[in-house]
């Protein structure tokens, strides 16, 4: 797992749905199918949780009810939302990672940027991956020439990279066309989706209003880099 997957996705869940504790994370994630493409598991999602609250990422909510590690309920703070948009944009920039769990994990928060941004940053992607298949282009004409430092089979692994880059490439192609065409809605557009109202973790009007407001451009809401 790319290491900063696990560190977006608990921010994120935890953004959303504040305050939130551990179990909650948990069924979120294992909804979204999280640890099967991210390999979440119960341990990380706690392990993440008491981390980023050393960090000062999350603040534990005072409660009067015992707080231990498994009770204990968390918000995000300002350096936490900070933190949070980072990772999202490195998520979407990356083509380097050798997992899914990077891209799934952006694309799980794409509604809570607006959608220039995404544009702006799924196009840095598809510069990104287009540089990487010149450079395995170029490594490929050279082993194709022989090399007495390089076994011939390592061309499966040039010819494998390709393969991978290329279908991230169509997929980012498909995206870019996708959302310049208007679909979905982001940051600061109407909501074109709502969950069942007796849904377990979304159904309740807190949660649908913590969920509705991420709709709404705050001034709060982090600048895009320059």
């Amino acid at each position: 797992m790319a290491p900063y997957s696990t560190r977006l996705l608990v921010l994120g869940v935890v953004r959303i749905f504040q305050p939130a504790h551990g179990y909650l994370l948990l069924q979120e994630l294992n909804s979204w199918k999280a640890d099967e493409w991210a390999n979440v598991k119960p341990g990380s999602i706690y392990s993440a949780l008491g981390t980023l609250a050393k960090e000062g990422l999350l603040e534990v909510v005072p409660t009067e009810a015992d707080e231990s590690a498994a009770k204990a309920t968390y918000r995000i703070t300002d350096s936490g939302s900070a933190e949070f948009s980072k990772l999202f944009r490195q998520a979407l920039r990356d083509v380097a990672s050798p997992t899914l769990a990077t891209t799934m994990a952006g694309i799980a928060f794409l509604p809570f940027f607006g959608r220039e941004e995404v544009s702006v940053l799924l196009g840095e992607r598809k510069n990104g991956l287009n540089e990487a298949l010149r450079r395995e282009a170029k490594a490929i004409s050279e082993l194709s020439q022989g090399s007495r430092d390089t076994p011939p089979h390592v061309m499966e692994h040039h010819l494998f990279a390709v393969e991978r880059l290329q279908g991230d490439l169509r997929w980012t192609d498909g995206a870019l066309a996708r959302i310049t065409a208007g679909n979905y809605a982001f940051l600061g557009e109407p909501p074109i989706w709502e969950p069942r109202e007796d849904d377990p973790i979304w159904g309740n009007s807190h949660q649908q209003a913590v969920r509705l407001s991420r709709h709404k451009v705050a001034e709060s809401e982090d600048s895009p880099p320059q």
